[in-house]
């Protein structure tokens, strides 16, 4: 079911595929996570529209994927990195 006609939808959709795009490695790596064509993907990452569920609930096991992984690292107690540490550094 595809939430085309809701633009919030597309917009909230477009930034979450955003973050699994650079999570994935690339456009590419996440049309295939995602089992659709790239053509199809880009409309979504511009919020041209919404994708479907089973495509949305993909992109949101990378970003659960991701925050385990995160939550994981500071249980073990690796620090944080944030980019005030990088230009302190400097």
């Amino acid at each position: 079911m595809a939430m085309v006609h809701h633009p919030r939808w597309a917009e909230m959709c477009a930034r979450i595929l955003q973050q699994c795009e650079f999570l994935q490695g690339g456009r590419d790596r996440l049309a295939a996570f995602l089992q659709v064509p790239n053509d199809e993907l880009d409309d979504w990452i511009a919020a041209r529209s919404g994708p479907p569920r089973a495509a949305f609930e993909r992109a949101m096991e990378i970003i659960l994927a991701e925050h385990d992984r995160r939550a994981a690292q500071e249980a073990a107690g690796v620090p944080k990195r944030r980019r005030s540490d990088r230009s302190a550094a400097a």
